[in-house]
């Protein structure tokens, strides 16, 4: 599957979104399957956003892919993966 921790010059996206979009991968075996489904479907949402962005189309709402991700892992009985305050953190180019 293709990664989305590619940038452009028009577009970066946010850290903290690329950081989680990677280790979930990583860890999708070992989430319960409701959890996995549920991240598989993220992570293919946020691929497509995102597709549709470097294609010309608008910007994700990168804050409610952040929020989509914490009533998962909450769902879950998890923590939230992403703080409150994310929305105004600078968003980085990754590489």
């Amino acid at each position: 599957m293709a990664d989305i921790t590619t940038t452009t010059a028009e577009t970066t996206i946010p850290s903290d979104i690329a950081e989680v979009f990677g280790t979930l991968g990583i860890l999708l075996l070992d989430l319960t399957d409701t959890m996995a489904e549920d991240v598989k479907e993220w992570r293919s949402d946020l691929r497509q956003a995102v597709r549709e962005w470097k294609a010309g189309g608008k910007e994700p709402d990168w804050q409610s892919f952040r929020e989509w991700m914490n009533d998962i892992c909450q769902d879950d009985g998890m923590p939230g993966l992403f703080a409150a305050e994310a929305e105004n953190e600078p968003a980085a180019a990754v590489a």
